[in-house]
């Protein structure tokens, strides 16, 4: 049944003073949350001169601006919610009967005057009481009720509920986003301004090789060859598969009489030239007796070939 009473509440109050000519003059500011304790609640920010001017024009100001909240049996929410709002987060989470209101002083008051009775809430953001108070009126809007779900789908409300009760969410471990880590350096990196390089001095400064200092000589990693971890004898193997072969020998680029080396390869252009050994590989088919020379073959190439009355010569490079 719908409470036509409204309960007021005043969550801050704020002093603003203006520097003129002839001194300072003061005014207040008053954010008030108003509600029928039934669901409908409104929020509003007002000034005046005087503080308690500026409450009642704040607390007339919310009445104009009533929103409804849907209420699961009247007491709590229909399930968890995250949300945010400038600077401001909070979540809210529903709650079993007898829990009451586990909430800070801005979220409290505006769960009192909408009718709230169990509920858990925390905020994350800012403490600011116009940001937390608009995150929380955010999320309570946002949620979804098993009416409104059947009026959009176009369903039974009994369709919907689930036997244990309609989105018993309260066991999900929200996961808060942070903030991505920017790699480098500065207030953006997120490893703060100087990125554990401290303040001033040479260790401050990129690039800067003190612990290798050798008096002002040529250090001894400029006079080392930059050779790094290549190694200077490596060979490069080349790879040939049967299906190659037989096609080169089908376009009568090779021919399966004549031996097959690394240098014929090489002339027809089918290795390149800087390829200093070759492996032969299992792929494919062979249907031509063939004699090659390679340097490393695998098993079952070995096996098709000789299959087909042909022979290997290993290298002994």
């Amino acid at each position: 049944m719908e409470n036509n009473e409204f309960k007021e509440k005043l969550i801050y109050i704020n002093r603003i003073t203006k520097v003129v000519k002839g001194g300072r003059r003061f005014s207040f500011s008053a954010l008030v949350v108003t509600g029928n304790q039934s669901g409908k609640l409104g929020v509003a920010h007002a000034k005046a001169k005087q503080v308690p001017d500026a409450i009642k024009k704040a607390t007339e100001l919310s009445k104009r601006k009533l929103i409804h909240i849907p209420l699961k049996e009247g007491r709590t929410l229909h399930h968890d919610v995250i949300a945010k709002e400038g600077s401001g987060k909070v979540i809210l989470r529903a709650a079993p009967k007898g829990t009451g209101i586990i909430a800070g002083g801005s979220i409290r008051a505006v769960c009192e005057v909408a009718g709230i009775k169990d509920i858990v809430a925390k905020s994350l953001g800012s403490s600011n009481p116009h940001n937390v108070v608009r995150a929380c009126i955010k999320g309570l809007t946002s949620q979804s009720s098993p009416k409104n779900i059947s009026i959009l789908r176009g369903k039974k409300i009994s369709e919907i509920i689930v036997k244990r009760g309609w989105m018993n969410l309260n066991s999900i471990n929200y996961r808060i986003k942070k903030d991505k880590i920017r790699p480098g350096r500065g207030i953006g990196s997120g490893k703060g301004k100087t990125c554990g390089r401290g303040h001033k001095g040479q260790k401050a400064r990129s690039g800067v090789a003190i612990n290798s200092f050798e008096g002002g000589q040529m250090p001894l990693y400029r006079r080392l060859p930059k050779r790094g971890f290549k190694p200077i004898k490596k060979n490069n193997i080349g790879l040939l598969n049967l299906y190659q072969l037989q096609k080169y020998i089908s376009k009568k680029r090779l021919n399966s009489q004549n031996l097959i080396n690394l240098d014929l390869l090489k002339k027809n252009k089918i290795m390149k030239n800087k390829i200093d050994k070759i492996k032969l590989l299992a792929n494919g088919e062979i249907k031509d007796q063939i004699t090659i020379e390679v340097d490393f073959i695998s098993k079952s190439a070995k096996e098709k070939i000789e299959k087909k009355g042909g022979s290997i010569k290993l290298t002994t490079k």
